[in-house]
């Protein structure tokens, strides 16, 4: 009997990993003992429906307690999480959405001065990754290993307090370590603390990305895909049109307008859709149904509900599984999953920001249209563009599979442009698609499997 741990932070890795395949695949061999740890964060216990959907023979889930760091391990993490020095950092450091949290003008520089030669230099991070184990090898968590004596640890968020501290005390006691970020848009921003054994990517150029800004070896790194793409390719997954549209209150013989929110990345963005809204009512677009999904993150805090309740053929939707125990707000279930994946299927464009929805909709060969105004001001100004300037964002922009507005006007007369000619920019959805979403062959899940049982 070998023992796996598997480390499970968020919502979304519970959707990634527990619900899109990977664990019913382990679990289906019964010579694995499987662990899922969840961190303790909020004080609440784990609800009584993760253990129905998830506990079985071989599967264990086991609640531990979300240790903080201490001062000195807080401070040293600050210093050293600006070895990724990237455009994506100097971003966030000077236009955070958090006031507070920007920088001035001298201590960017200082910062430029300071960690623009340091996040060249590889064999550095190497070194501090030495140094950070010596000193904070996770010890708080070594009762978990005496209880189960793992054989392999699947770290499914590497930036996660919990699983650094989980790989470091892995990698004390020689048990093998698998790790993946919990997004495609986590390694320029965050330096990553330990190198596992064995680093999955969700596409190719993540996996460059891992090499050259990471610093983790080459023969470390394997793609897999995205596993929560694995649905899509699945025709039984999408409800029947008419079921679809009768739960949302659509006319089924019009188009849908799927308008993707950024959360707190979008202030504001209530009124860029109420004017699409607006110029559906006023004959500037035709008739259509309007779909509007929260962003996870914000799905207790919009004002859309309240603003477009006395519109016809809109929804507001937010009826995926809210969860108070993760800290991303939610835990979709299969059948939120599903519905998320028919809303792609049966939308006719997608509406959003500088979203990971853009690649949901290229799965389904979906025209998206990337709103550039109206969400993000700075000192008075509208910099709603800085938020295409991201280095993960730049591979998407680089295909010109997404079509840019940067006024009312040209939004309106883009959605109708795509409304009468669904086919522009396939060729460039097809490239976003094979470029960024690797293979969307719902095998995925298979490919993480089948990584994890040939190391244990």
């Amino acid at each position: 009997m070998k023992t796996i741990f598997i480390t499970i932070t968020r919502g979304m890795v519970a959707r990634n990993i527990l619900r899109a395949g990977v664990l019913d695949l382990l679990a289906q061999n019964k010579e694995l003992e499987i662990v899922i740890l969840i961190p303790k964060i909020k004080g609440k216990n784990i609800p009584d429906y993760f253990f129905k959907e998830f506990a079985r023979e071989n599967v264990k889930i086991e609640l531990v307690e979300n240790k903080k760091m201490g001062k000195i391990e807080r401070g040293f993490n600050y210093f050293i999480s600006k070895l990724i020095f990237t455009k994506s950092t100097r971003l966030y450091m000077r236009f955070h959405i958090k006031e507070e949290r920007r920088i001035g003008q001298l201590g960017y520089f200082l910062y430029c001065l300071i960690y623009w030669p340091l996040s060249k230099l590889k064999f550095l991070k190497k070194i501090i990754r030495f140094f950070d184990y010596s000193f904070f090898p996770g010890i708080i968590y070594a009762p978990y290993f005496e209880k189960y004596q793992p054989d392999l640890l699947f770290s499914t968020c590497i930036m996660s307090q919990l699983d650094i501290a989980f790989l470091k005390q892995a990698k004390k006691r020689g048990v093998k370590t698998i790790s993946m970020p919990r997004s495609w848009d986590n390694l320029d921003k965050f330096f990553f603390r330990v190198e596992p054994d064995l680093f999955l990517t969700q596409n190719e150029r993540m996996k460059k990305t891992a090499q050259k800004v990471q610093a983790i070896n080459e023969n470390k790194v394997k793609v897999v895909g995205f596993p929560q793409f694995d649905l899509y390719a699945d025709n039984f997954a999408i409800i029947p049109k008419a079921d679809y549209c009768q739960r949302k209150n659509f006319d089924q013989n019009l188009p849908i307008l799927f308008l993707g929110s950024e959360g707190a990345w979008s202030k504001g963005d209530d009124k860029i859709f109420e004017s699409i809204i607006m110029a559906r009512e006023k004959g500037n677009l035709p008739q259509c149904n309007i779909l509007i999904r929260p962003h996870y993150s914000e799905c207790d805090k919009h004002s859309y509900r309240e603003l477009f309740k006395d519109y016809k053929n809109v929804y507001i939707d937010e009826d995926y599984r809210k969860s108070d125990f993760f800290n991303d707000r939610w835990d979709p279930s299969k059948n939120d999953m599903k519905d998320f994946a028919s809303s792609l299927f049966y939308c006719s464009l997608m509406i959003t920001f500088a979203s990971t929805l853009a690649l949901d909709a290229v799965c389904f060969d979906k025209p998206v249209i990337g709103v550039r105004y109206g969400v993000k001001f700075i000192n008075g100004q509208d910099r709603t563009d800085l938020m295409y300037e991201t280095c993960h964002y730049e591979w998407v922009l680089e295909t010109k599979a997404v079509s840019l507005v940067d006024d009312g006007e040209k939004l309106i007369a883009k959605i109708n442009q795509y409304l009468q000619n669904p086919q522009y920019k396939a060729r460039e959805r097809k490239e976003l698609k094979e470029k960024l979403c690797y293979k969307v062959d719902g095998k995925s899940s298979e490919r993480i499997t089948e990584t994890i049982l040939s190391i244990i």
